[in-house]
Order: structure tokens, then C-alpha cells, then sequence
């Protein structure tokens, strides 16, 4: 029956925001159900971009769990509101991955810091070159380092630091910033969603092609996943392929799950754990 508030915007996230707006325009204060979190930064960001003055609350559907005055959020992160969304959709949001270490915590100091820029992300016009630039430079500064062209480099560094405080073990490769290649594609999924917030006052989203952001059709399920590495990327240098040893140890080893035939592609080796089971190539 509210014909202003008809859209072609298929996010339930953006829908909730659009509406928002078009109902400010009433006069009346708002109260949004929503605990999720990327309805949240929609809300303060744009409350702040729409320059709105009704009162707007984020409550839960979940009894007794804290309201949210969007107005006052506003208020206070006045200074970092133009680039809270982008900084959002990098960092981890609904369809972007999250970094290990990396929460929302150091997102919101690293901004209030004012590090750099997230201007391009978002910005359907940006060249991905100017997205990636200033992806890895928000990144770096949320991992403490600075003056580092890729993630490669600090992911070396990072690593060299952790192994040289005199550990007996090698750090976990999930604590580990991502490789260039990796990151590439978890930022071209952040600049997808991105824009597609930024259109959410536009009744109809634009018309984008996510296998050209980091996503791969699946026709027989009908759903979109993430591609974690360029098909014409290796997941690791050569010679360190050849490193890699597996630990099957079951009554058929290498059958499942096998770090050497279903991870690398290269046969078992006698440090392979399967060796000692009487283990070949063959099996």
C-alpha cells in the first residue's frame, strides 16, 4: 500500500535503510528491529549523509539487549562517518571475509587516527588499481605496520616477527595477514558490496557482474562463492609446494582430506606421515 516505498533492491539490509529514509521524511521518530550489524553502520552512516533530524533506534528483537540511539552514534563518530562504511565492508561484513586479529576495535582506531583514505572503495567509477591502493594501506596501519607496497610483504614481516621471538613453533598460517593475490579478491567483494550500499538511495542498485568481484556462479546450486585465489595462481610458490608433507594416518590414508592430493596436487613423500602405514603413490 506505500507506493514510496516500493524498490528493486533485492538486500534486505539496503531495503531496511531505504525505508528509513523515505519515512524520515514524515517527521516522526523511527525505531529499526535489526541486531545485525551492517544495518547498523547503514544507519549511522547514512543518518549522517541524509544530514537527518528525526530520532532514529536500532533496538533488538531480542528481549532485554542494549537500544541504540543512531543519532548520538553519529554524533560522536562524526569525524570518521564518510569512511565507516567502506572501512566496514573491508573489514569483514555479511559477504566479505574477516582478517585474523582484525576487529572492529582497531577499525574504528585506526579511522579516528586518520592513517588513510577509503574514498575510491564503493565508488563505482574507482579504478580497482585506486581501490587496491588504498585497501592494503587501511589494512597495513590495522596491523601496526607501515611503508609496505603489499600484503605479501608484511605477511613476510609479520611473520619474521612472530618467528623470532624465540618460539618453538611456527605461527598458525590463519594469523597471518593474506597474501596479495587473496587479498585482491576478498577487496574486489568488499568494493561490490560497497557500491551497493552506496546506491541504496537510488530506487534500482546498479547492474554489476559479481564474477567480476571476487565471486564465481555456481549454476546447479544457484548461489555465488567466493573465489580465494585467481585461477592462474598457484596457492603457494613451488618450492614450497614441494615442502608440504601430509599426516593421514587413518586405515586408508590419503583417501580424504589428504593435504598433498586434494590441497597441492603433488604425491606423498616418506615424511609424510602415511609412509610409515605403507602408503604409495598408487593408493
Amino acid at each position: 500500500m506505500r507506493h514510496d516505498l516500493a524498490t528493486n533492491h533485492e538486500e534486505a539490509d539496503n531495503i531496511i535503510v531505504q525505508q528509513v529514509l523515505r519515512c524520515s521524511l514524515e517527521g516522526k521518530s523511527i525505531t529499526v528491529m535489526s541486531d545485525d550489524t551492517d544495518v547498523f553502520v547503514l544507519l549511522v552512516y547514512y543518518y549522517a549523509q541524509a544530514k537527518l533530524q528525526v530520532p532514529v533506534i536500532m533496538e533488538s528483537p531480542i528481549k532485554d539487549r542494549t537500544v541504540i540511539d543512531i543519532c548520538e552514534t553519529a554524533k560522536v563518530n562524526s569525524k570518521i562517518v564518510h569512511d565507516l562504511l567502506p572501512a566496514h565492508a573491508l573489514s569483514g561484513c555479511d559477504t566479505v571475509a574477516t582478517y585474523f586479529g582484525v576487529g572492529k576495535g582497531k577499525v574504528i582506531k585506526v579511522l579516528r587516527a586518520g592513517y588513510t583514505s577509503l574514498a575510491a572503495l564503493g565508488v563505482i567509477t574507482s579504478s580497482l588499481e585506486d581501490v587496491y591502493k588504498q585497501a592494503t594501506a587501511f589494512m597495513t596501519a590495522c596491523y601496526g605496520t607501515k611503508n609496505v607496497a603489499t600484503m605479501s610483504e608484511m605477511r613476510i614481516q609479520i611473520w619474521a616477527a612472530k618467528n623470532g621471538k624465540g618460539v618453538t613453533s611456527s605461527p598458525k598460517l590463519c594469523s597471518l595477514p593474506p597474501t596479495t593475490e587473496a587479498f585482491h579478491e576478498n577487496v574486489k567483494r568488499a568494493h561490490y558490496q560497497a557500491i551497493l550500499w552506496r546506491s541504496l538511495e537510488e530506487n534500482d542498485p546498479p547492474e554489476l557482474d559479481p564474477e567480476q568481484f571476487g565471486f564465481k556462479k555456481e549454476p546447479l546450486t544457484k548461489t555465488l562463492t567466493p573465489v580465494t585465489l585467481p585461477e592462474d595462481k598457484a596457492s603457494a610458490p613451488e618450492y614450497v609446494l614441494k615442502l608440504m608433507k601430509c599426516g593421514c594416518s587413518t586405515d586408508r590414508p590419503c583417501a580424504r582430506r589428504c593435504t598433498c592430493k586434494d590441497v597441492v596436487h603433488l604425491p606423498c613423500t616418506m615424511f609424510c606421515a602415511c609412509y610409515s602405514t605403507g602408503c604409495s603413490r598408487a593408493d
